[in-house]
Formats: structure tokens, C-alpha cells, sequence
């Protein structure tokens, strides 16, 4: 991002209060006149005590580089290791995993994202696990199964009832047999697959009998999107470090002709995703054109007024 990008990058937020009035009338409607008054000084100090232990208003935040929210409410973001040629992103089950040696974690937590709890008396241990991934649809890297390494939460609760979660990526929880949208990176000198991101499939989002479909046509949106943020974030830093004269001028040429090549999305309310991602770098590269555009034209002017006065 440059200086001229503007403070657009931002979100604000803001705190709502419920006015005096619209906190009072619903109860003051169901009693008599000469009750509902009484109530009238609680109400006050209610109000005056909600405001004065608000928090003060949230400063602008800068945009995240990169957020898809996808099935469920999960989210994944993986732009940055799109550099990585070796990168393996699909959608399928995991086979049979086999795990490790348990160890002992000190405290741990159920549940991941906006629904954590805590029970006491849990037990919980970090478990290594293997399995292999059977690949259902391949969005990048070799086609064929994949085998995966990564680690789990075991929880035994105090009921004796076990529970499995992933100790990274928002504490997802997964099965053996539940379909998802994996990311994988190959680590040097080792078999398996490390396991960067996990978005499961969730029949109460995507219902019905075609409902792993539908999950399946979701996920090749998701990775439209974050493949056309990297590149639109891979032309930009190009055009911005290319040197004048032709190296200048062919990454401009690739800037134009990626703003020309809009994807196309399955799923026609997940354009509104792309926009939302896309959006603004698009914007940039628009601006970095119609900038160039202007320093030539700005550049030949003189030339050609030059040139006439030469005649005269």
C-alpha cells in the first residue's frame, strides 16, 4: 500500500445505546399511570449508569488483508502462502488418522471462534495425529491423496466423555469423515503435510440432498477470491518496484490486462464476497493506470507543442 491509497482502508465501529424513551414505553405501556411513574427515576439511573460504563468509540481499524468467511461462519485466509508454488488447497475427507503420544496441557478451552466454555475439572492433552487426505476436488496442487500431520486438543471431560478439536485455525472441530476445505503446505525432508487451514462443511448452512455440492461450489468461490486478491496484490507491488521503460511499461500492461479478466464465481451471491475483497485493490490499480496514462500524455504535450513552434 502506498501513500496515495487514501484512509479508505478502514472500518468503523460504533456504540449503540437505547434512548431514555425507547427503554421505558414498552414497560411503562402495561401499567397504570400512577405506577408507571415510579419508575421513572430507576429508569434514569439505568440509562446514566449504561453510558458512563460504556466504552469509549472505537478507533478506525485497518482493513485485514484478507478475511473470506465462508460455511458456518469459519473464515479462512490464505493469500499469503498462495507464494508458495508447492501449496495444496482441496476439498475432501480425511481417512483414518492415527495418534500420537499425549501430552499433558496445563489448560485448554472447548469450542473455538464466538462459542468457547470452560468446564471444570477437564482434562485436556495435545495430540499428534496423522491421516491422509482423500481428495475430492483439487483447487491447487498434484491431484492424488495427501498426507496430513497435525494436532489435536483431546478434552476428557469430567463425565468421561472425550472430545477432538484442532489446537490451531480457530479451534475447529473435525472428524474423520467430514468433508472440508484443507489447505496443506509441504515441509522439506518431511512425508506429511502440514495442516495451515481447515473450513468443514456444515448441513445446517448448506441443506438439502445436494447440500456437499452446494458446500463444494462455495469453496471454489473461496478460492477465487483469495487467488484473485494475491494476484491483484502481486501485480501492484510489481508495477510499484518495476524500473522506468519497458519493465515499467509490461507490468502496467499486466495490471491492465488482470483489471480485464474478471473471474467468474459458482455462486452468484458470492460476487458480492469478491467485490467486498477485491474491491478496493482494484481501485488501486485503476488509479495507477489512469496515472500513467496522464504522466505520458503530460510527457508528449511538450514534444508536440515543441515540434510546432520548430515549423513556425
Amino acid at each position: 500500500m502506498t501513500a496515495d491509497d487514501g484512509p479508505g482502508a478502514g472500518t468503523q465501529s460504533a456504540l449503540r445505546l437505547c434512548t431514555f424513551r425507547r427503554a421505558m414505553s414498552p414497560l411503562a405501556a402495561r401499567l397504570p399511570f400512577a405506577r408507571a411513574w415510579l419508575l421513572v427515576p430507576l429508569l434514569v439511573a439505568s440509562a446514566l449508569t449504561a453510558q458512563a460504563s460504556s466504552p469509549p468509540k472505537l478507533p478506525d481499524v485497518p482493513l485485514p488483508t484478507m478475511k473470506v468467511t465462508g460455511a458456518g461462519g469459519f473464515s479462512v485466509d490464505y493469500v499469503g502462502e498462495l507464494d508458495d508454488q508447492e501449496l495444496v488447497v482441496a476439498v475432501g475427507k480425511l481417512g483414518s488418522w492415527k495418534e500420537g503420544k499425549r501430552e499433558r496441557l496445563a489448560d485448554g478451552q472447548l469450542g473455538g471462534g464466538g462459542s468457547i466454555s470452560s468446564v471444570g475439572g477437564t482434562q485436556y492433552f495435545k495430540v499428534p495425529a496423522t491421516a491422509t487426505l482423500q481428495p475430492r476436488l483439487v483447487l491447487r496442487g498434484k491431484n492424488g491423496k495427501v498426507p496430513v500431520a497435525f494436532d489435536l486438543q483431546g478434552a476428557r471431560l469430567p463425565d468421561g466423555k472425550d472430545q477432538r478439536q484442532l489446537l490451531q485455525d480457530g479451534a475447529v472441530a473435525l472428524t474423520e469423515d467430514t468433508l472440508a476445505l484443507f489447505v496443506l503446505q509441504k515441509r522439506d525432508k518431511q512425508k506429511h503435510h502440514a495442516l495451515l487451514h481447515v473450513l468443514p462443511f456444515d448441513p445446517k448452512v448448506d441443506k438439502g440432498s445436494d447440500g456437499e455440492l452446494q458446500f463444494v461450489d462455495a469453496m471454489r468461490d473461496v478460492h477465487t477470491t483469495n487467488s484473485r486478491v494475491h494476484a491483484l496484490q502481486q501485480a501492484l507491488d510489481g508495477y510499484d518496484k518495476a524500473d522506468d521503460g519497458a519493465p515499467r511499461d509490461n507490468a502496467l500492461a499486466a495490471l491492465r490486462q488482470l483489471l480485464e479478466q474478471k473471474p467468474e464465481m459458482k455462486q452468484p451471491r458470492n460476487y458480492g464476497l469478491l467485490q467486498q475483497h477485491c474491491g478496493l485493490l482494484e481501485q488501486r490499480a485503476k488509479k495507477r493506470i489512469d496515472e500513467a496514462e496522464a504522466a505520458k500524455e503530460a510527457a508528449e504535450k511538450p514534444a508536440a507543442d515543441g515540434g510546432a513552434d520548430g515549423k513556425r
